[in-house]
């Protein structure tokens, strides 16, 4: 427990105690009839449609590569939370068998990056075990005629950039678009309405007021 208190162990300690106060709330919810798990899953802000092997950029990558868009949100913060307190705890009872408690400000980018790296490969061993969550909101498959801003760099006929789409029921989508053809191009701050999808990519011309 002493080790639990230390104050170099604290961001871990919180990190455990918010994992605890997460499942008295699911389990609080269930009686009630309510899974905390899927109210976040359907009240989350985004739904990334991204693949980090093909090359995708911005929001859509980083979300792909931490394997956000897999896994439930609840579990992957759970995952994440988990692995930052292992990573932090583990960091310093080593310390301590040398010198002292490695300091916050070290402790905690080292436990940050392994909790990273934990998200993307225990997480990418979860989505194939755990079934994908589906929201009411509209999926990325039903996004034709919708509208987009284009966020990161120029889109381009066989060089697609990742644009932001807001569905009926304001969730963000982060989809892959290219022009439809290769006479336009399409720069960041562009708007655009998506046409068809080719895999992980939506064809798209630009929105005229």
């Amino acid at each position: 427990m002493d080790f639990l208190l230390l104050s170099d162990n604290l961001p871990f300690s919180l990190a455990i105690a918010f994992v605890v106060l997460l499942g008295l709330v699911e389990g609080i919810s269930m009686v009630l009839g309510v899974s905390l798990f899927g109210l976040l899953d359907d009240f989350s802000p985004i739904d990334v449609d991204s693949d980090f092997e093909t090359g995708a950029t911005g929001v859509t990558g980083v979300v792909g590569w931490l394997c956000l868009d897999r896994l439930p949100l609840l579990i992957w913060l759970v995952l994440m939370l988990i692995s930052f307190a292992i990573a932090g705890f583990s960091i310093n009872y080593v310390a301590l068998l040398t010198y002292a408690p490695v300091p916050v400000t070290i402790g905690v980018p080292i436990a940050l990056l392994f909790s990273a790296l934990s998200c993307r490969f225990l997480g990418a061993k979860l989505a194939l075990i755990l079934p994908k969550n589906e929201s009411s909101a509209v999926s990325v498959d039903e996004l034709s005629g919708f509208i987009g801003v284009i966020t990161v760099g120029c889109a381009r006929r066989g060089f697609p950039s990742e644009a932001a789409v807001r569905d009926t029921f304001n969730q963000k989508h982060y989809v892959l678009v290219e022009p439809e053809s290769e006479a336009f191009e399409f720069p960041k701050g562009t708007q655009v309405v998506l046409l068809k999808r080719n895999g992980k990519i939506w064809s798209a011309a630009k929105f005229i007021n």
